[in-house]
């Protein structure tokens, strides 16, 4: 199951990013990207802008926290 950060946080958080995946380091439109928790939500993780990146579609699907 994929959880996602609420859409304000994805705002500030590719504001803050400037666009960049934090894994790959590319440079994506924000709607090529795609919010993320740090730490998985089924791990206890907040939705909060502390604990959300912005991660390219293929970047965030590798990672999966299933």
């Amino acid at each position: 199951m994929l959880y996602v950060c609420v859409p304000k946080l994805e705002l500030g958080n590719e504001g803050k990013q400037k666009g960049i995946c934090v894994k790959c380091k590319e440079h994506f439109e924000l709607s090529q990207m795609e919010a993320d928790h740090i730490t998985p939500w089924h791990d206890g993780g907040k939705t909060n802008s502390e604990n959300c990146q912005m991660l390219c579609r293929e970047c965030n699907r590798r990672k999966s926290g299933k």
